[in-house]
């Protein structure tokens, strides 16, 4: 938006707008959360429930795009549903999205395990659900600006952050806005300036992902319940490709695999991806009529297989800005909102004691990995797996036909304690053995 020619940012639901016409301007509230992705809603959304105001800044203007697979797990849709029932069932009722029931993984000899999802204590919702990011992220957008405590501030990237023993000062990137808090989230990725201000991270290419994405239409063998589909090619392992399906014939395709990994095979994503589909002969199949109707994207991913510090004085990490993705699927949104949900826990708990040190935060980073750490140790022992060709390719060419890996392997979409069976050698040996 625009006064005179002259930028401004939108003021969330308050319909108004700043214009950098003026000197500088403060404002001032109890939280800042930098970063208006599913972690940093989900966070002001959360604090809202507890009746604390928030200053929630967004340096894009909605709807903007979002590099994503655009899949939303089980643990998505409890998130959701743990911020109010009635904003699952927005999603629910959404044509932009495709509900989803299942995954089948490929290994590279095109044998499959087709796993449905399964929700025992809602059977009768949608496990799962594949929606573009720009389309997902506007929902949250349009339930934030509904909420009085939330004021949502578009159109200003921040540049600097000051922190200090009464407070935070943070400054956008012209000079002309500052906003002091008592705490600050930031929710703004792990490229962002901020971050590499708040936590600044040395270069760790063995626990960082490299993904591209690009939309198609007209790709066909899409599972009936629509279940998102993972191809373990030899070119991708330990990575894949994948194809999740969207609303009207549509698709999300893309491929990722571990950076260090990438740049020491030298590897192409986009001529790896291209050569897959136009090669394999089950991908060539499904592509025969297909073409791509975006330009291929690419993006980092920060994963979860190695601790970092998520706090320090008066502030807290959440979402890619932690590192919190999965290091076997990729997938995201599910913890980036989990941890704005600790985050809105953690603040409640600072502002009635009026603790903000890095001490007392060290309580969030405690957490946030009693919750998340055994199943992040996990996804990078699969891995792992993965990446021993010779393991990965015994599991998957007994998975066809053997009852007991189905079921195994079914359960552990959502059962960590079944997971766990993965560091034990009798799993492998029951594998063979069929039972």
């Amino acid at each position: 938006m625009t006064v005179d020619g002259r930028p401004t940012s939108v003021i969330g639901h308050r319909s108004s707008v700043i214009s950098r016409r003026s000197s500088v301007i403060s404002r001032r509230s109890s939280v800042v959360i930098v970063g208006a992705g599913p972690a940093g809603m989900s966070a002001a959304l959360f604090l809202a429930k507890k009746g604390i105001a928030s200053t929630l800044i967004e340096k894009e203007v909605f709807p903007r795009n979002k590099i994503c697979g655009d899949g939303l797990s089980g643990w998505v849709v409890s998130m959701l549903r743990r911020i109010d029932p009635g904003l699952l069932k927005k999603l629910q009722e959404l044509p932009e999205q495709l509900p989803s029931s299942g995954v089948r993984f490929f290994a590279p000899n095109m044998k499959n395990l087709a796993l449905p999802y399964f929700s025992a204590k809602y059977p009768d919702d949608p496990p799962g659900h594949v929606i573009r990011r720009i389309d997902f992220d506007r929902l949250l957008a349009e339930e934030v600006k509904g909420k009085e405590l939330i004021e949502l501030i578009e159109g200003v990237e921040v540049g600097s952050v000051d922190i200090h023993e009464t407070g935070v000062i943070l400054t956008d990137s012209t000079g002309t806005l500052k906003f002091e808090a008592e705490m600050v989230i930031g929710a703004c990725g792990a490229a962002s300036r901020l971050f590499r201000e708040l936590a600044p991270r040395k270069n760790d290419n063995r626990n960082h992902a490299t993904g591209i994405r690009q939309y198609y239409e007209g790709v066909t063998g899409v599972h009936p319940g629509n279940f998102v589909d993972f191809y373990f090619l030899e070119k991708f392992l330990p990575g894949y490709l994948w194809v999740f399906p969207l609303p009207n014939g549509k698709a999300n395709v893309g491929a990722g695999i571990r950076t260090d990994i990438l740049k020491k095979k030298r590897i192409s994503l986009k001529q790896v991806m291209e050569e897959a589909i136009a090669v394999n002969p089950h991908l060539a199949e499904r592509f025969a009529n297909a073409k791509p109707i975006s330009g291929i994207s690419a993006w980092d991913l920060p994963l979860g297989s190695k601790k970092v510090a998520l706090s320090g004085n008066r502030f807290l990490l959440a979402g890619d800005a932690a590192s919190l993705v999965d290091p076997f699927t990729g997938e995201g949104v599910g913890n980036a909102m989990w941890s704005g949900f600790a985050a809105a826990e953690h603040i409640e708990k600072a502002l009635a004691s009026g603790q903000f040190d890095q001490k007392f935060n060290s309580r969030y980073d405690r957490f946030v990995y009693k919750k998340l750490w055994s199943e992040m140790k996990l996804s990078t022992t699969i891995q792992n797996l993965i990446n021993k060709p010779w393991l990965f390719k015994l599991v998957m060419n007994h998975a066809a036909g053997n009852e007991f890996l189905k079921q195994s392997v079914t359960r552990m979409i959502d059962d960590l304690e079944e997971r766990k069976k993965l560091r034990r050698p009798w799993w492998y040996v029951r594998v063979l053995i069929g039972r």
